[in-house]
């Protein structure tokens, strides 16, 4: 007798919960429905109306400095200059790094 007292128990917990889930979903779409809709599309994110650099071309291997907000592209000596020493670095790293393919462990 014990059992079935916990199992009715546990059925009416588990049927209020499917009617409060069922409650809140009809409240939610009626509200919903209800609602006004948007005089304004909602803007995500950055918006889009800034210029625009195309990369490569005849932009390629030059600065384009961001910190105004604007982008401005930068061609100076100086820029040219810290970009072949990058380079170079990582030219030397490369040199020094050599992945060795594991062996394959033998079928059983």
């Amino acid at each position: 007798m014990r059992r079935s007292k916990e199992i009715v128990i546990l059925a009416v917990l588990l049927l209020g919960a499917v009617a409060f889930v069922l409650w809140y979903v009809i409240d939610r779409r009626a509200t919903m429905k209800a609602a006004p809709a948007p005089t304004e599309p909602k803007v995500v994110g950055p918006v889009l109306d800034k210029p625009y650099v195309p990369l490569g071309g005849a932009n390629e291997g030059k600065t384009i400095d961001f910190s105004s907000g604007q982008p401005i592209i930068k061609d100076t000596p100086a820029d040219r200059a810290a970009l072949e020493a990058a380079l170079r670095d990582i030219k030397e790293a490369e040199q020094n790094v050599k992945f060795e393919a594991q062996p394959t462990p033998p079928k059983k």
